[in-house]
């Protein structure tokens, strides 16, 4: 008579060798998914580490660092201000260097740092225009502003 495991050949038994060696697979890919993750954290660690040193040097030097502001500000006197020179620059048919020059060639010496510091006095003119706008399309705030309309209503009636 037959003297071996008969479920040695079924397919669900925890000893056949397609399974022993899906289970070897799992175990290595579990193990590269935590040296992954152990790898990420470190480099968060590291990484947050880094921004709290950049954040007391700025403290102690008084300098600011990694500021958005300069996407919202107005353009300076340095960059082409009329639209038909940036839509040129835009489309290819203008170089900026000439551009630049032609500037430089109509304007008058003492109009360039008059320019120049109309620019730097301009920087931040519609900073409050820009922040109400912003305030008014911002789909988050929009979000709040419901679910406080929702929480208030709620109040209301009961």
């Amino acid at each position: 008579m037959g003297g071996g495991d008969l479920n040695m050949h079924k397919s669900w038994h925890t000893k056949t060798k397609a399974n022993r060696l899906r289970v070897a697979e799992e175990k290595r890919k579990a193990e590269e998914e935590a040296r992954r993750i152990a790898n990420i954290q470190k480099e968060l660690r590291d990484e947050r580490q880094r921004e709290e040193m950049d954040q007391l040097n700025a403290k102690v030097t008084k300098k600011t660092i990694n500021k958005l502001d300069w996407m919202y500000s107005a353009p300076t006197a340095h960059q082409p201000q009329s639209n038909e020179d940036l839509e040129a620059y835009l489309l290819g048919k203008r170089d900026a260097n000439t551009i630049l020059e032609q500037k430089e060639k109509e304007a008058k010496p003492e109009d360039k740092w008059k320019a120049g510091l109309f620019a730097f006095s301009n920087r931040n003119a519609n900073n409050e225009k820009d922040a109400m706008a912003k305030s008014m399309e911002d789909p988050l705030a929009e979000i709040k502003r419901r679910e406080q309309a929702a929480i208030l209503a709620m109040r209301g009636s009961v």
